[in-house]
């Protein structure tokens, strides 16, 4: 085993506060020789952007839309906007659980939690996910090419 490969052994099953982009790196490599690991991490990244930007559209919507409507027009548009983020964010806990599902099952060496990197005890929790694929995403973009 060489040096990276130790490293990356000790951290993912002796370090329990791996951050969300830490076991990201980790896994896509674990992952990168396997077409369907890589389709299916694929989709679970983009259904994570598509929650956050229904969480982001409806929040910055309603803030204007309380500006300018009100009463029965209000209600409806919160009405719409939180159905479309609910259905965002059903769909990121459905791929968040078959990509686990998949890793779990085919992979070893993965630690408890799989790709996510909170509580293990937590991946029930719908706000915990959210807030996992918020760091995650924040992570990715803290970290991109400038």
């Amino acid at each position: 085993m060489n040096r990276l490969a130790i490293k990356e052994y000790i951290c993912m099953h002796f370090n329990p506060d791996l951050s969300a982009m830490d076991r990201l790196n980790i896994i896509s490599r674990l992952v990168s020789q396997d077409e369907v690991a890589v389709s299916l991490l694929e989709k679970l990244l983009s259904t994570a952007e598509g929650y956050f930007g229904k969480v982001v559209l409806m929040e910055g919507q309603m803030k204007t839309a309380r500006l300018r409507l009100e009463g029965e027009e209000l209600r409806e548009l919160t009405e719409v906007l939180d159905k479309n983020r609910k259905l965002a964010h059903e769909a990121l806990i459905s791929d968040l659980h078959i990509f686990n599902r998949y890793l779990l099952k085919n992979y070893e060496d993965v630690p408890t939690g799989g790709l996510y990197s909170k509580d293990p005890d937590s991946i029930r929790d719908r706000v915990a996910i959210a807030d996992w694929a918020g760091e995650l995403l924040a992570a990715l973009f803290n970290g991109r090419r400038r």
